[in-house]
């Protein structure tokens, strides 16, 4: 089974952390990326740019500065892990949330979907 874990947060928020914090918080998400692709469940992580930098595209190809999703957070970093059951998928998901002191969103990737 294939989960989409991802992780929502402003960039004010990230610069009002502390520099400590994002040190650690750096630390720990190479450690864990490491962990998960070393256990074969890692099969894709990205990290994205900063909301200030995203646009959004409408219809008749309308271009419009800033993030979808405008009354929520902006997605900041994405992983796709392969793990036996939805329930490691939560177990990944509550570790990044405790250390990262946040909540990760999981959501399972539907096998060769095709339609909405």
């Amino acid at each position: 089974m294939r989960y989409l874990l991802s992780w929502h947060i402003r960039e004010v928020e990230l610069q009002d952390r502390s520099p400590e914090w994002r040190d650690e918080a750096t630390a720990f998400l190479a450690e864990f990326e490491n962990e998960l692709f070393m256990a074969s469940e890692l099969d894709w992580v990205e990290v994205l740019g900063s909301e200030s930098q995203a646009i959004v595209v409408g219809p008749g190809a309308e271009i419009r500065d800033g993030f979808y999703n405008q009354e929520g957070k902006p997605s900041a970093r994405i992983w796709v892990v392969r793990v036996d059951s939805k329930e490691r998928a939560v177990e990944l998901a509550a570790r990044l949330a405790g250390e990262l002191d946040t909540w990760i969103e999981v959501r399972e990737c539907l096998p060769g979907a095709q339609r909405p």
